[in-house]
């Protein structure tokens, strides 16, 4: 009876850590899925609040400021 035990709890053992490990990739699948929505809902809200932003108060257009330019011989 008990080398019937101990020989059935040695198959046991692999079918164990297998159904944790499909536990663990299961859960770490569902814990990434919701980072995932909540990223492209903040990612989301922040483009349209940056688009109203724009749309409100437009950026002013650049000014080409003209500069000068020196140029020198370099004697070396």
């Amino acid at each position: 009876m008990n080398d019937n035990l101990k020989k059935m709890f040695e198959n046991l053992i692999p079918f164990l850590l297998l159904g944790i490990a499909v536990a663990l990739l299961v859960g770490l699948f569902i814990m990434f899925s919701y980072v995932l929505i909540w990223g492209i809902i903040i990612g989301g809200i922040l483009w349209a609040v940056s688009i109203v932003k724009e749309y409100v108060f437009p950026s002013k257009s650049k000014k080409n400021t003209q500069g000068r330019v020196i140029e020198h011989e370099d004697n070396d």
